[in-house]
């Protein structure tokens, strides 16, 4: 086993696959059990560092959330009819708390309701 740091793509792709060569190695003192624990490590670092993923924008999330809880725009609508706070609904229908829905900030009611 020949672990090194990894330092180009073409290292990050020559250690991918060899964690593809390893999936499924039992978690136990061996040597490849090692070497695959070594490089998921060293794999994790570098796409921290050379393939970072943005964080999502409060909207995204929200719109990400309404979605995966399976809230159409049109049950949106039918709700938000009958209430005064846009924002308590939210917080009833999404789970999400109090903080979450105050940093989506001024977001306007048809990011909630447009098809």
């Amino acid at each position: 086993m020949e672990v090194r740091p990894i330092r180009t793509e073409e290292e990050y792709e020559a250690a991918m696959e060899r964690i593809e060569e390893l999936w499924g190695t039992p978690v136990d003192d061996s040597p490849e059990s090692e070497e695959f624990e070594i490089l998921l490590a060293l794999t994790g670092a570098y796409e921290k560092k050379h393939h970072q993923i943005p964080s999502p924008s409060p909207m995204d999330m929200c719109a990400y959330h309404l979605d995966r809880v399976g809230i159409t725009p049109d049950e949106i609508n039918q709700i938000i009819r009958g209430r005064k706070s846009l924002r308590n609904t939210i917080i009833e229908m999404t789970g999400l708390t109090t903080d979450q829905v105050d940093s989506l900030g001024d977001v306007p009611l048809k990011v909630f309701t447009a098809e």
